[in-house]
């Protein structure tokens, strides 16, 4: 028996997150098949968006690949530019905008991820997104934008994030009293990635995936490079986000001498360099002291 559709809203408004214990929270459902077919229908854009993707349909197609590379017993699978007529209840996942939810207002949200159930609301069948058209929207990273006149300019991907996290069956944290960093929490703000509870919400309904990425640097991007100056700024991300340490070996510095990089989802680290040549390692430390493997060897030459 069909359950009449849920509705979840991504409200825009910035909030401060103070990350605690795990929060995540549950829709009460989840899908019992794999892979879960995604008609994307968002079209191409008007022009290269700001973070370089081609068409809003690529950008919605990198939000399911980031959740995918996490969970081990569901996978998305795509339709890209899918001509399969959106409908309420009819057993296929569109992913489109519009000015409505099949009718239905979108009030204040950002975007609309509906829910159709069945075994007692506890087995998945549909999920339709829609986007608002009514508003302005691009594809960046970073804290939220705004456009010429002064509104905000939406982020596709973080928002499709939030909503395909929806899709699977996790709900807004702090609509459950929790206070946690989190993209799933129920406001759109200057979270551009999953966080650490978010990844672990989605883990908690589908398992781990092993062998997901753990660490990598960002600058330098070349394997190889050189610089000028006694030292170079390291910087990087975390894929998963509950890591204590991030650190850096030089191998002109001594044997295993360790420089901590601050940062959890992103860090950053100056480390003085020697002319020459330096190899640069990087490696990663979880909660529980547990040491990672090293994700990336840079060398940097330096001149005299």
């Amino acid at each position: 028996m069909i359950r009449p559709l849920r509705i979840f809203i991504a409200v825009v408004l910035f909030v401060g997150t103070g990350a605690v214990a795990w929060a995540y929270a549950f829709l009460g459902s989840k899908w019992t098949t794999s892979p879960v077919v995604m008609q994307l229908q968002l079209g191409s854009s008007s022009g290269r968006l700001i973070d370089g993707s081609r068409s809003w349909n690529a950008v919605a197609r990198g939000a399911l690949a980031i959740w995918n590379q996490y969970l081990a017993n569901l996978q998305f699978s795509v339709v890209t530019s899918s001509n399969t007529p959106p409908g309420d209840g009819d057993g296929v996942n569109n992913v489109f905008f519009d000015n409505s939810v099949y009718g239905f207002s979108f009030g204040d949200a950002v975007a609309i991820t509906t829910e159709w159930t069945r075994n007692g609301g506890r087995q998945r069948i549909e999920a339709d997104t829609v986007f608002n058209s009514t508003l302005s929207w691009n594809s960046y990273r970073g804290n939220l934008k705004r456009t010429a006149s002064g509104d905000t300019l939406y982020d596709l991907r973080r928002v499709a994030l939030h909503e395909f996290g929806h899709t699977l069956g996790l709900d807004h944290p702090d609509d459950h009293g929790q206070s946690v960093k989190a993209i799933m929490n129920s406001r759109v703000s200057n979270l551009d990635s999953l966080q650490a509870d978010d990844i672990r919400g989605g883990q908690a309904l589908y398992g781990a995936r092993a062998g997901q990425p753990r660490a990598a640097f960002t600058a330098p991007a070349k394997r190889q490079t050189e610089t000028g100056g006694p030292g170079y700024t390291f910087r990087g991300h975390a894929d998963i986000g509950q890591v204590t340490a991030v650190y850096l070996s030089s191998s002109r510095l001594g044997a295993r001498r360790f420089i901590k990089a601050y940062g959890v989802q992103t860090w950053h680290r100056f480390v003085p360099l020697k002319p020459g040549s330096n190899t640069i390692r990087l490696q990663v430390y979880t909660v529980a002291g547990k040491r990672v493997k090293v994700a990336q060897r840079i060398v940097m030459r330096i001149g005299n």
